[in-house]
């Protein structure tokens, strides 16, 4: 247990850091964030926000600490899991307050009442594959989440969507890395 622990304590760079040589001199924040105990507030809090709020993938953040801490690739993936999923409720929750504050009145206004009724009769009839399917792609997770906010999508319907989606998401990530991130560690070693 000592000299797993010890082992974990020291800087990762060279072959074992999954960093450029010029990131890793610079200091590169997954190799001491992979061993700590922040890591797991770290990879929650930016896939909350990317779900919400921001637009930052905790993509580029759980891929390197997938590469260093292999032995933490099933906790890691359900941290990003339950935040993202989590967040995105909140991102749920802002398109929807944002829409009865606002949004309305500048649709009827710009007299595009009638389109926003057909994008809402799209996501009531498409928005759990919608969202299923925007989990394969890179773009962030709020704007399909402010936007089943806005469309008033039913809830349960949403957070179900969200979740497989989500875990499908990060699932794959975590299998792309366990099954080839050796192989990139050595490519980006030489």
């Amino acid at each position: 247990m000592a000299e797993q622990s010890a082992a974990h304590s020291e800087p990762v760079h060279g072959p074992q850091c999954c960093c450029s040589p010029t990131i890793a001199r610079r200091g590169c924040a997954a190799p001491r964030l992979s061993q700590t105990a922040d890591q797991a507030a770290a990879i929650a809090a930016i896939a909350f926000a990317e779900s919400s709020v921001l637009p930052v993938l905790p993509d580029l953040l759980l891929i390197p600490m997938l590469l260093l801490r292999p032995d933490r690739s099933f906790s890691l993936t359900a941290i990003c899991v339950v935040a993202s999923s989590t967040g995105a409720l909140v991102g749920y929750g802002i398109g929807h307050v944002a829409w009865a504050a606002l949004g309305e009145r500048l649709v009827e206004m710009y007299g595009q009442a009638d389109n926003f009724l057909r994008y809402r009769q799209l996501v009531e009839d498409w928005g759990l594959w919608i969202i299923i399917a925007k989990s394969f792609t890179p773009i962030p997770f709020k704007f399909i989440a402010i936007a089943a906010g806005v469309a008033s999508m039913n809830l349960l319907t949403f957070t179900v969507a969200t979740v497989i989606g989500r875990t499908l998401h990060f699932a794959i990530i975590a299998l792309i890395v366990a099954s080839w991130g050796q192989q990139f560690l050595q490519l980006v070693a030489r």
